[in-house]
């Protein structure tokens, strides 16, 4: 809500009621061929940048910062993914 605040242009600003709602939307299932095999390099890609900043997330040398994406987005994929960081250090 608050960056849409931000990032509104025009003088007036709306609420999808939607928006408010305390449920999440339904999300497909995604399971197909394509979605296993880009998790998989994701996997690769994170578990290599984890093990070359020795299990660093955040930072200048962490796994964030080689990856090129904000350390949080890189925790979500760590737990996303079932990593488990202890192992690779």
């Amino acid at each position: 809500m608050e960056r849409s605040v931000i990032l509104c242009t025009g003088d007036t600003f709306w609420v999808d009621e939607a928006w408010l709602s305390g449920q999440d939307a339904p999300r497909p299932e995604s399971s197909g061929p394509l979605t296993r095999n880009v998790q998989k390099y994701q996997k690769g890609l994170i578990e290599a940048a984890l093990a070359e900043s020795k299990g660093k997330v955040a930072g200048p040398n962490g796994a964030a910062a080689k990856l090129g994406i904000p350390p949080s987005t890189l925790h979500l994929k760590i737990k996303q993914l079932n990593i488990t960081k202890s192992a690779i250090r």
